[in-house]
């Protein structure tokens, strides 16, 4: 059963990969086109990037140890509680992760960093 899910699942993350890059690849050559930088568009540092991804992970191993507990104690059933507690607390983390790098001073262009034409 696995077999029949995987295939179709690999060839969609291949074609998006294949249309992801492809369009940063041409967003960047019009960056260049224009003379602009292309590190300006950058969203993110580093740190917030490995804030983002922490919080996230943590807040889905909290979500999956609660989906245990409520499995153990009977009140929902396995999928349910997996499924639930994990989304539920990986989307709480990453609000939480929003909030606090809004919060952090090493963005000091008030803009996020993008050159308004």
């Amino acid at each position: 059963m696995a077999e029949g899910i995987l295939v179709p699942l690999g060839f969609f993350a291949m074609i998006f990969g294949i249309v992801y890059l492809n369009f940063k690849k041409r967003e960047r050559m019009m960056l260049l086109d224009r003379g602009l930088d292309i590190d300006t568009f950058k969203r993110h540092d580093e740190n917030q990037l490995q804030l983002k991804w922490g919080m996230l992970l943590i807040g889905v191993a909290i979500g999956l140890l609660l989906g245990n507990i409520f499995t153990a104690q009977g009140w929902l059933e396995d999928w349910v509680a997996y499924f639930s507690m994990t989304f539920i607390f990986g989307g709480i983390a990453l609000i939480a992760s929003y909030y606090m790098s809004k919060k952090c001073p090493g963005d000091d262009k008030p803009d996020g960093g993008y050159i308004k034409q």
